[in-house]
């Protein structure tokens, strides 16, 4: 009698969960196909920097600050340098700049890394468009006889040292010559926000400026803003996600309203995004990206994805994974400068990091030419790692 008890109700509670199934699956079904993202939808989201300057958010305080500089240096002739994670916007930031409050700066763009007195001096002498300079001695001379003031926006300063012995001096010749040219020039300078953190303890670079700005993270109503944007016109449909907790799956199953489950889904979505990106904009996109369960011509189904590390990261990896941060990005010989170590280790170390995804080739314009930058989806997990293991108190 007691078994016959215990199968009833085992019965009833499985047919309670059959009928409640249907009513689930109307919203938050799972969705297994293979996802091909149609080019013209994967163009929404690319993350090279915006060229539409009505399309910034959130950095309406920074460009007060901008502006603020370039006023006092009117007055005291201070360059100013600006810090940012990468993935939070800069050059984004700086062409908003550059149309709406600096019209005729020259910007000097430096990816590929400097290594040479003589490659500096020819960047300089292109694009403050003089004419017979060998050093930047010369170009100094030529700025002053010039008597015309100037405003130039130097990005990627770090791309000037080389962690390495004598690897400063480039660096230093450029401040060096950056103070002697300030009169004639307002300097807007950018950093990567770990650079700084390596180069202000190794030679005190933030000495050099009386002025810093550092860019914030975006706030997440300001992250959602730039997301739904793209998405204007679609629906969002938002999916049950692979883990959740024991209160939100109780919280889902409350109601039987679809239209109530949408706006706790869609919140619980968003409540991941802002976790995972941390106010990163880029590390936001690349969430949404792998987020998408399903597209079609009208619809967009979304699926709070859970990025994890794959398997251990050995200290020697993850002194690669320093030096490469500390420089924006590397090649693999300027690893081996760095690293002090063979080619044929350097190369398979940069291979077994490739292969755990943690970094990824950047590609330059001829295609040939490519150094190695780190991941944006792992950065926060890989700075965790930084702090954890090499006490790095960034």
């Amino acid at each position: 009698a007691l078994l016959e008890k215990l199968l009833s109700t085992f019965r009833s509670l499985l047919d309670q969960l059959l009928k409640k199934a249907p009513e689930d699956a109307h919203v938050i079904e799972e969705v297994r196909d293979k996802v091909v993202i149609p080019d013209e939808y994967a163009l929404r989201f690319t993350l090279n920097p915006l060229e539409e300057t009505s399309d910034l958010v959130n950095r309406e305080e920074e460009l007060q600050m901008l502006q603020q500089t370039y006023e006092n240096w009117k007055i005291t002739h201070n360059p100013v340098l600006l810090v940012a994670e990468a993935g939070t916007g800069m050059t984004s930031f700086l062409f908003h700049a550059q149309r709406t409050n600096f019209p005729d700066a020259i910007l000097i763009e430096d990816d590929i890394h400097i290594s040479s007195h003589n490659e500096l001096t020819h960047l300089l002498k292109e694009k403050l468009q003089l004419s017979d300079v060998r050093n930047l001695k010369d170009i100094e001379q030529e700025l002053e006889d010039k008597e015309e003031t100037l405003v130039v926006i130097f990005e990627n300063v770090e791309r000037l040292f080389m962690r390495r012995i004598h690897g400063f001096n480039l660096l230093k010749d450029f401040l060096l010559f950056v103070h002697a040219t300030k009169r004639s020039i307002y300097w807007m300078i950018t950093i990567n926000k770990y650079s700084y953190y390596y180069l202000d303890r190794s030679m005190d670079i933030s000495s050099n400026f009386l002025s810093i700005i550092r860019l914030q993270s975006f706030r997440p109503k300001h992250i959602e803003q730039v997301l739904l944007k793209r998405n204007e016109d679609l629906e969002l449909v938002f999916l049950k996600p692979a883990e959740m907790s024991t209160i939100f799956a109780r919280r889902l199953r409350s109601s039987n309203d679809s239209a109530y489950k949408q706006t706790i889904l869609r919140e619980h979505f968003f409540n991941r995004l802002y976790d995972f990106a941390k106010g990163n904009i880029s590390r936001s996109i690349l969430f949404w990206m792998n987020s998408i369960a399903r597209i079609t011509d009208t619809k967009i189904y979304l699926k709070a994805f859970t990025p994890k590390l794959t398997g251990s990261i050995p200290l020697d990896e993850l002194f690669v994974l320093e030096a490469i941060m500390q420089h924006t990005s590397l090649s693999p010989k300027e690893l081996e400068l760095v690293l002090r170590q063979s080619s044929k280790n350097s190369k398979l170390l940069l291979e077994f990091l490739s292969e755990k995804k943690l970094v990824i080739p950047k590609y330059y314009d001829d295609k040939k030419r490519f150094e190695y930058q780190i991941n944006p989806m792992y950065l926060n997990e890989i700075k965790q790692l930084f702090h954890s293991r090499l006490n790095r108190n960034f």
